[in-house]
């Protein structure tokens, strides 16, 4: 197999740790068994920490054999990317899912493609209930028995 090297400034190199730590915990997060082959990418990653300047950031487990980083690192990098990510997503996802529902509600379950006058019926939808949302949060939301 070829090798690949990249020639990184320090900075460069601690925004490559970064990216990967949070794509492998996004990949792994939600999974009962790691993906090894993200855990690899991130240990040749992570390994480097030293030639970096980020002994603070990254620390090695010599008893476990990994490179991780620090618990304090990864909280920030947690709060401060993750949580927005999620607070983002929710919001984009219950608009989504909320519009699914009217569409089936309005038209009916669709079949096959939908077309170009119904996806334009469904943005007309999501633009209603993120406005809604936008204006009251999910306080005015509601479910009840039919």
């Amino acid at each position: 197999m070829a090798s690949i090297q990249l020639n990184l400034s320090e900075k460069q190199y601690e925004k490559l740790v970064e990216a990967v730590y949070l794509g492998t915990w996004m990949v792994n997060s939600t999974r009962m068994e790691l993906d090894e082959e993200f855990e690899d990418v991130r240990e040749v990653v992570l390994s480097q920490y030293k030639e970096a300047g980020l002994e603070g950031k990254v620390i090695h487990q010599e008893e476990m054999g990994v490179y991780d980083l620090d618990v304090d690192y990864e909280s920030k990098l947690l709060d401060t990317y993750v949580e927005e990510y999620d607070e983002f997503s929710f919001w984009d996802k219950l608009v989504e899912k909320l519009a699914e529902k009217e569409m089936v509600e309005r038209y009916g379950v669709p079949e096959g493609e939908m077309t170009d006058e119904m996806m334009e019926k469904r943005l007309e939808i999501e633009e209603e209930i993120g406005q809604k949302l936008e204006a009251s949060g999910v306080t005015k939301l509601s479910f009840t028995e039919e």
